[in-house]
């Protein structure tokens, strides 16, 4: 197999540095890490958001893990901030900066490298399928259901890291994501928020 040319990528200090120049006025917000769990691994999750200026209806919106612990002696105890600085560099070429073959950053492919052919496996079931499945007989729960739990937890005072946890314990379950929720269980979470 062939290893990627890694003079196709560009870092992310650098796409900040472009960012900046083209915007100057831009804002970046991180959320704060949270652990997740995938088939006996733990992974740190970031999202950012990042605005073009103080206008900007339209943020973009990057998400990122990074299994915990690191696999190589470079990563292992830096794992939150390499999820980070992927997390940025992912939300910076989203708006087009640095990209040119690939959307991945120079270190997140040095990351990866070497690499083996992987096993294919299937998406995990918990999660939504952007197409759909004709053999998937469960009915997600819809984005008015979504937008109403987001809406109701920022009634509650129950912020995005705090949101899953609160699913998970009300559901007796293990979602990574409110996308994971069928209508029924979307329903639930819906009447308990209210109550």
């Amino acid at each position: 197999m062939n290893a990627f040319n890694l003079g196709d990528y560009v870092d992310v200090p650098t796409r900040l540095a472009q960012a900046l120049k083209q915007f100057p006025d831009l804002r970046i917000q991180e959320t704060k890490p949270i652990i997740v769990t995938v088939d006996n691994q733990q992974y740190v999750e970031i999202s950012c958001t990042v605005w073009k200026d103080a206008n900007d209806l339209l943020p973009t919106v990057a998400y990122c893990w990074e299994p915990i612990p690191g696999k190589s002696p470079f990563t292992k105890g830096s794992e939150m901030m390499n999820a980070s600085t992927s997390c940025l560099g992912r939300a910076l070429g989203f708006l087009g900066m640095g990209i040119g073959k690939s959307i991945a950053s120079r270190n997140e492919v040095q990351a990866r490298q070497p690499a083996t052919v992987a096993d294919v496996s299937p998406i995990r079931a918990d999660l939504e399928q952007p197409f759909g499945d004709t053999t998937d007989t469960k009915q997600f729960a819809s984005p008015k259901q979504r937008g109403m739990i987001r809406a109701k937890a920022f009634e509650k005072k129950i912020g995005t890291a705090e949101l899953m946890p609160y699913i998970n314990k009300l559901l007796k379950n293990e979602y990574s994501s409110i996308e994971a929720l069928s209508k029924q269980e979307a329903s639930q979470v819906i009447e308990s928020l209210q109550n």
